[in-house]
């Protein structure tokens, strides 16, 4: 057994180098390497590394394109070759100067002279358009640097007007998703008193006096000892990478994590609120998939917009990952695994406990092509006959639940039970797949019970390892669960945008009258015969090396353990539809704020009395690798707020008052975050610095990372994030004549086990949606109480508004 299990991984040790390299062992039991090319595979191969070659290129002369390029280099090599012999083009201080470049090449005065005349003017041409694509780089690149213009109310001065046309010239015409990348700032490292002053003002309204001086006293220890000398570090490390940050937070805080990831790493996202594309499952999988790889080619060949805010480019570093990745669990450090772009394409699709690999090409009438979605529910519809005829049997029907177990666990259960075959080349299909399909047998008849569905689903059905994994339902609803560590919500925001504005606007994918992709069995379209989806087989009998386990009794003892995770969550979705953001706005406020302040209040009046420190997520785009930073929303202005909220004593003008101070203060944390200015990510650097600095015996961390150990260590009582809309504005109207069509959101876990998780959304100006989460198992909170008290606590804050305006004759 040990040997057929050594066997095994050196051969799957090889998988990496190529595809078309195979080990194999002779009968003498020696190993031997062979070469099966397959021709149609190394020209696709060979494109695709074109391609990146082009790309390249194209990124490093953008804004100028090679169009541009070809255009001017012609026009000058005609104008110098016709020019006359005693012209400023033949004998200028140019000229002379090229003249005097074509002598350092003696075998050049063998030349024709027209010939010599033609390379010293391409020459001169590539050099001159080098530079001035350097230079308009390089301006460009100065001016990405300043960020000023966040703090502008109103309507922007007139040199900041200049700034952001000035931007938009030296953007060009369209620009692709990558073209900024090299041009923008380095995320900074914020000055270290700075922060370390910021962060005892985010904890003023929280702690005791005494507890207060305390930390102030140790604050003040650190920066005179050891602070200081962290901090060169993290500068040192800003100026030799492109972001000292990207690194240390997706390993220490994603990856180096033991614990589940299913419910406490994972979220979910939830398809349109009041409308159904169609009632018909197959159709509904085949037009998400669609869509989704619509959206995948066009980052594959770079073809997508990238994200701008006024013309101010974001980072699109996060896209790169969004398909085609999977998370590899690790006895101490899981690993993100990325496949690079297949010519093959395919995904996985799981019903009733039985895997498929699903092929998203096909050889159409005029050769290779993506299948069409009409092909796609044909497939889907066989795989739902087959799988409902014969569903996998109990055990192998939960080989998923292994994903959402401890990660521990699932490491050492993928090495001990899927080296050998068939595991291995069914986890390999599985793992690769550039996206998962889930065909869920149930219907959700609520919100709540289908964000349940999508964030957990019965714990042994979704890979929660996959970046994506979408769900549909019996009922043709929808919906997605995504793994977090290779990218942020917003940028999966982005995608389900696109697929949901497409299917039912762009591309009007469904039949009205029966609900079937349109082609769907038409002989007007294009009808190609596909063979069936390719069912996996799995070993559950196999036993672990010198032990009685079994893969099938690790696999039911992961399954209950995930019932457990599941049983504790209490998770709950606000419909909120008496008003929305179209009062908060003329009420001349952030709605972001609004929502802020609302919560702290809910949470006062849901805790008899106490404050939480709250954590909402920002984004650092801006900025090069750039992720999120935390803005600590509970400030001493938002405290005299729900205080003056709270006191029947004080008058609504009063409160208004507050309330405006809450959202002004909000607004500033908000913008800082955005900057690079935030607390959290510089004290988190710090301490993970701290770390290393110590092993060099550089400094102490033991005695001298007190607070930093602290400070890091006080929980997210309310972790909070608003999920992003309208990210693509040019495909539908979601405030108007598509409000019907928006998406409620989506949700997450409690970062704290006694606090909620709560994630907002105003997908129009008429209506609020909370997905509220927090844990059974806690004393002290109840998602459904607070359900009751956010929307309680906006009806208070709504009326004291009014009742201020009345007063004021508004």
């Amino acid at each position: 057994m040990a040997e057929a299990a050594a066997g095994a991984r050196l051969d799957a040790a090889f998988d990496h180098v190529r595809r078309d390299v195979n080990l194999v062992t002779t009968e003498d039991g020696a190993y031997a390497v062979t070469l099966s090319f397959v021709p149609s595979e190394m020209l696709n191969s060979a494109y695709r590394r074109l391609f990146r070659v082009k790309k390249i290129i194209q990124n490093m002369i953008w804004p100028l394109t090679p169009l541009i390029w070809g255009i001017i280099v012609t026009a000058v090599c005609v104008r110098v070759v016709t020019a006359e012999s005693g012209s400023w083009w033949r004998s200028g201080w140019l000229a002379e100067f090229l003249w005097g470049i074509d002598e350092m090449f003696p075998w050049e005065k063998h030349l024709p002279t027209q010939l010599r005349v033609a390379w010293l003017s391409l020459v001169a041409a590539l050099v001159g358009l080098v530079i001035i694509s350097f230079v308009q780089r390089s301006i460009l690149k100065y001016l990405l640097t300043f960020n000023g213009y966040m703090w502008i109310s109103g309507k922007p001065p007139l040199h900041w007007k200049a700034y952001f046309g000035l931007v938009q010239v030296l953007s060009g015409a369209k620009p692709s998703l990558y073209n900024f990348q090299n041009l923008l700032p380095s995320l900074p490292v914020p000055p270290l008193k700075e922060t370390c002053d910021k962060f005892l003002l985010s904890v003023k309204a929280l702690v005791s006096k005494e507890r207060y001086a305390e930390l102030e006293k140790k604050c003040e220890e650190f920066q005179k000892k050891s602070g200081w000398r962290i901090q060169l570090y993290l500068l040192w490390r800003r100026m030799t990478t492109n972001s000292w940050l990207w690194e240390w937070w997706e390993k220490y805080v994603y990856l180096k994590v033991s614990k589940p990831i299913m419910i406490n790493s994972n979220y979910y996202i939830l398809d349109q609120f009041k409308y159904l594309p169609t009632k018909v499952q197959a159709a509904r999988a085949a037009g998400m998939i669609w869509e989704v790889e619509d959206f995948k080619l066009k980052i594959d060949w770079e073809q997508l917009d990238p994200v701008r805010n006024s013309g101010i480019p974001w980072c699109m570093k996060q896209y790169e990952r969004l398909f085609d990745t999977t998370r590899i669990p690790g006895a101490e450090y899981d690993e993100l695994k990325h496949y690079d772009h297949s010519p093959e394409r395919y995904i996985a699709v799981e019903r009733r406990g039985v895997w498929y690999k699903l092929p998203l090409m096909v050889k159409g009438q005029k050769g290779w092509r993506r299948a069409f979605p009409h092909e796609i529910e044909v497939q889907m519809a066989k795989i739902i006959e087959d799988a409902d005829k014969n569903p996998a049997p109990a055990g192998e029907n939960a080989l998923a639940a292994l994903t959402g177990w401890k990660r521990d666990g699932w490491a050492q259960a993928r090495k001990t039970f899927f080296w050998a075959e068939p595991n291995r080349s069914s986890l390999e299909i599985v793992e690769k797949a550039s996206m998962h399909m889930h065909l869920e047998t149930r219907a959700p008849s609520d919100l709540t019970e289908q964000a349940k569905m999508l964030i957990n689903n019965d714990g042994k059905s979704l890979w929660f390892d996959k970046s994506l994994s979408f769900v549909a339902f019996a009922n043709g609803k929808g919906g997605l669960n995504a793994e977090h560590s290779y990218a942020d919500a917003l940028t999966t925001a982005h995608m389900w945008e696109w697929l949901m504005s497409g299917e039912a606007v762009v591309d009007d994918l469904y039949r009205p009258d029966d609900g079937h992709c349109k082609g769907f069995k038409d002989a007007a379209y294009e009808q190609v015969e596909l063979p069936a989806p390719q069912r996996l087989s799995w070993d559950m009998k196999v036993k672990s090396d010198g032990g009685d386990s079994t893969l099938l009794k690790v696999v039911n003892n992961a399954w209950e353990q995930n019932k457990q995770e599941i049983e504790d969550l209490d998770l709950k979705v606000m419909c909120f539809e008496d008003w929305g953001k179209g009062f908060i706005k003329q009420a001349k406020m952030s709605p972001d704020a609004f929502m802020q302040a609302a919560m702290q209040l809910a949470y006062r009046m849901d805790s008899d009395g106490r404050n939480a420190l709250v954590y909402e997520a920002s984004v650092t785009r801006l900025f090069k690798q750039g992720r999120t930073e935390t803005v600590r929303a509970l400030s001493v202005e938002s405290q005299a707020f729900v205080d003056a909220m709270l006191d029947e004593k004080q008058t609504d003008e009063e409160r208004v008052k507050r309330l405006r101070k809450s959202a002004s203060k909000h607004a500033t944390l908000y913008k800082e975050a955005m900057a690079g200015k935030g607390i959290d990510r510089h004290l988190f650097g710090l301490y993970i610095a701290s770390i290393g600095l110590a092993k060099l015996g550089v400094v102490d961390e033991m005695k001298e990372g007190d607070f930093l150990r602290e400070a890091l260590a006080m929980p997210w009582t309310l972790s909070t994030s608003q999920t992003p809309q309208n990210q693509t504005p040019t495909r539908w109207k979601p405030n108007s004549e598509h409000k019907h069509m928006v998406s409620p959101g989506g949700g997450f876990g409690p970062v704290d086990d006694g606090g909620y998780g709560v994630s907002y959304m105003f997908p129009n100006d008429d209506i609020i949606f909370a997905h509220i989460s927090s844990k059974k198992s806690s004393d002290s909170t109840d998602s459904s109480r607070f359900k009751g008290n956010i929307a309680k606590a906006l009806n208070m804050i709504k009326a004291s508004i009014e009742e201020d305006f009345k007063s004021k004759g508004k």
